[in-house]
């Protein structure tokens, strides 16, 4: 048998086992998404201890809109944030959002003109929004409270500016910060909970030399003078915690109709975090 025919078999065996090991792990890495219970503090730490921190909840986030309303580009505005969920096919996906405790797994930040900036393996890239919302299930789209008319002067342009500076300057995607974002949030809480009560961190700041997705967004907000410097470790936010930080109303999604259903059932802006099917 020839070396060519052998390379064939070997390869397509490999590819077979490679992807069953692929949806094997991702079925393992599902999270169970219930309320807390008992020895959760030990199998579920973050999960935990942002239920008790009031984080994540039972019950409708979004009073104002309890049922998912579908958005066209027009409805956007500079700096408003999009929210990608996991779609619990993908590994790499699946491991972020077991290891962040939540389901949104990449955040992106709106420019204008059906552009986004967002951070991901490739580095601090701009790329068109019609791409990001093909990738996932659906986007959630939300606005910082800031950049009401009365808010935060010029915060939408400060934030697109500081987005667009990254870009040009290609500014390298953060793998380790990523990787260690839900630990830093795990520790935050931890102490947040035990002192019951919330506690001003003075971080200092440093030079960005690489950014994550989430941690751009919060930079971003921070170049943009709605959060304060020095308040708080944007390498702690995963992009589910930035949802939960609620520094961003929710304005709509982007995504197939047909998952109506879906998103009011299951998307932390319309739940609080807790899945309506999941036990109380």
């Amino acid at each position: 048998m020839s070396s060519s025919i052998l390379n064939t078999i070997f390869g397509k065996r490999r590819h077979v086992i490679t992807d069953f090991l692929s949806k094997w792990a991702t079925k393992k890495l599902r999270r169970n998404k219930s309320a807390i219970g008992h020895n959760d503090h030990l199998k579920r730490p973050l999960h935990f201890h942002k239920c008790l921190a009031d984080r994540r909840h039972s019950g409708v986030l979004s009073l104002d809109n309890p049922h998912p309303i579908f958005l066209t580009e027009a409805d956007l505005a500079p700096a408003d944030v999009l929210f990608c969920p996991n779609d619990e096919a993908d590994l790499i996906r699946a491991a972020i959002s077991y290891g962040s405790a939540g389901d949104y797994v990449h955040t992106a930040i709106y420019i204008g003109k059906g552009y986004a900036i967002e951070a991901a393996k490739g580095g601090v890239v701009k790329v068109k929004l019609d791409d990001i919302i093909k990738r996932y299930p659906y986007v959630a789209v939300a606005r910082c409270f800031g950049a009401k008319p009365e808010g935060v002067p010029e915060l939408g342009k400060k934030v697109v500016d500081f987005c667009l500076l990254h870009a040009q300057a290609k500014t390298p995607y953060n793998v380790k910060g990523a990787l260690m974002a839900p630990l830093l949030e795990l520790q935050e809480l931890e102490l947040q909970n035990r002192a019951k009560r919330w506690s001003v961190p003075n971080h200092r700041s440093s030079p960005i030399e690489s950014l994550f997705c989430s941690q751009l967004a919060v930079e971003a907000f921070i170049n943009g003078g709605y959060i304060p410097e020095g308040t708080v470790n944007s390498a702690s936010y995963s992009p589910t915690k930035l949802a939960e930080d609620r520094m961003f109303g929710l304005i709509g999604y982007f995504g197939d109709q047909a998952l109506r259903n879906h998103i009011r059932d299951n998307d932390y802006f319309l739940t609080g975090g807790i899945p309506r099917a999941c036990p109380v």
